[in-house]
Formats: structure tokens, C-alpha cells, sequence
């Protein structure tokens, strides 16, 4: 579905504050993956998902999606077969316009077509079904602008929106981080009956190694730059916090002393 090779990216080249974010990436997701990505600050996952999704240009190396060199490809271009949400709830929804607008608007991604052409009598009651599934009420607010929603219930909203349209690809960079424990996990279960009713090949970063460990049947570690852990479904079911710490020393050389993660 999506693969890497040899993707490297840089930050200030040729300064003194020179950073290597990518280092030789190599990887490959199948179709219906989904894995969670952790890794220390200053790792490199953010900067993973953003070169997939072409917010950044790479510096060298090939990014394909089932097959289709997209290295080239600008941001809007990949936004037809990729979905993505940020951290901030306030970043993938349109906060002025009501949740139909947002949902039609994101329903049209990559469709040659004006607003209003998506919003008829049909694809409303359409929205208004998908909308009654995440029980969050929202079904009877249409008209309502998403400005006023709460986080948890954006960032839902935001999943949705990414989804609508049915992309091959699901880029997820702690989406969760901005809410509460009570709308995390909220957004988590909406999380997980998208990706598993959909099929959708899935790539999220969280900071929580629980959650990591208990998403997903995949998990990859990175630290500076590299992928520095692989780890499979069988592996993965039997790990605990503990293991996932101790197998980070042994494969870095190096303790992790986020504290951003381990109190998550």
C-alpha cells in the first residue's frame, strides 16, 4: 500500500543548526495495516507522517503509494487518496462552517465541484446517517457550526471527515494529545471502528505506549530519524510498557526519558 525507500530529509542544511529528521528510511505498510508510531521528542515521526502526506518535500528517496511514485506530488495532490488529522482539533475542521459544510466540503476532496453541489437533500440525509454512528448526537446538528463543538467531538468530526471519501491511506499524528482522558478514549473507540469497518491502511503516532501496544497490529519505534523497532501482531499482543522501554535501550543504546511519554 504505502512504501519508502531511502527517504531522507533534512532541517537548515549546510548551518550549524543542521538536523538529519529522516535518516535512510525504509518501509512498508500492506494494505489494511494499521500501526502505531512512538518515539522520544525530536524522533522524527511527525516528520515521517508529513513526508508521506507532502506537507514537507524529501531530500532524497521515493515515497509510493500502491505503486505510484508520489515523491513529486504537491500536498492537495496526495489529498485525494490520503486522509490526516493533526493533534489540534482546530486544525482539520473549518470551524465557521456548520458540520454539513464540513462534511460535503471533505465528502468533494479531489472532486472539481463547487460547496453547494455537494450539499443536496441526499447526501444530507447521508451525512446525517454517518453522523448518528459515532453516538455523539451530532446527526441532529447539521446546521450547527463546528466552532462550536467541543474538542473531543471536533477530533471526531475530523475523523469522519477523513474518511467520508474512502482513502487509501490513514495518517493519524496524535490525534488524541489535545484532549481530556475521557474524550481521548472517545475519540480512540471512533478511532478504531473506522479503521476496522473501512479496511483503511493506517498510521498513527501517539504518545501513550499503552495506547500503542493496544491499537493497531503493528508498532514501529523511531528514534532520530530512524526506524529502530518493527514490532508484529504476535509480538506485540504479549509486550507490556516495561518490555517496549527495555527493547528501546537495547536497540538504541540510549535510555528513553521522554516524560512526556512515560507519563502519558
Amino acid at each position: 500500500m504505502i512504501e519508502l525507500d531511502g527517504v531522507t530529509k533534512y532541517f537548515f542544511p549546510g548551518t550549524v543548526n543542521e538536523v538529519k529528521a529522516l535518516d535512510n528510511i525504509n518501509f512498508k505498510a500492506q494494505d489494511g495495516d494499521f500501526i502505531t508510531i512512538i518515539g522520544s521528542n525530536g524522533a522524527g515521526k511527525s516528520t515521517f507522517l508529513k513526508a508521506i502526506s507532502g506537507v514537507i518535500s524529501v531530500d532524497s528517496g521515493s515515497i509510493k503509494l500502491e505503486g505510484l511514485d508520489m515523491t513529486g506530488f504537491p500536498e492537495h495532490k496526495r489529498a485525494q487518496q490520503i486522509g490526516r488529522i493533526d493533534q489540534d482539533p482546530m486544525a482539520s475542521t473549518a470551524g465557521e462552517m456548520t458540520i454539513k459544510e464540513n462534511l460535503a466540503m471533505a465528502y468533494m476532496r479531489g472532486k472539481k465541484r463547487r460547496l453547494s453541489h455537494a450539499v443536496n437533500k441526499k447526501r444530507t440525509e447521508n451525512f446525517a446517517e454517518v453522523l448518528k454512528d459515532l453516538g455523539l448526537g451530532l446527526e441532529s446538528r447539521l446546521e450547527v457550526p463546528v466552532e462550536t463543538l467541543s474538542g473531543g467531538q471536533r477530533q471526531a468530526m475530523a475523523l469522519l471527515m477523513a474518511t467520508i471519501a474512502r482513502p487509501k491511506l490513514l495518517l493519524l499524528d496524535e490525534h488524541t494529545a489535545a484532549l481530556d482522558p475521557k474524550a481521548a478514549r472517545l475519540v480512540m473507540k471512533i478511532t478504531r471502528r473506522l479503521v476496522e469497518s473501512h479496511g483503511l491502511t493506517t498510521l498513527m503516532i501517539t504518545h501513550n505506549m499503552e495506547q500503542a501496544l493496544k491499537y493497531g497490529n503493528r508498532l514501529i519505534m523511531m528514534h532520530r530519524g530512524k526506524i529502530i523497532l518493527d514490532i508484529g501482531a504476535e509480538e506485540k499482543k504479549d509486550l507490556t510498557v516495561s518490555d517496549l522501554i527495555d527493547k528501546f535501550t537495547a536497540t538504541s543504546g540510549s535510555a528513553f526519558d521522554d516524560d512526556r511519554v512515560l507519563l502519558a
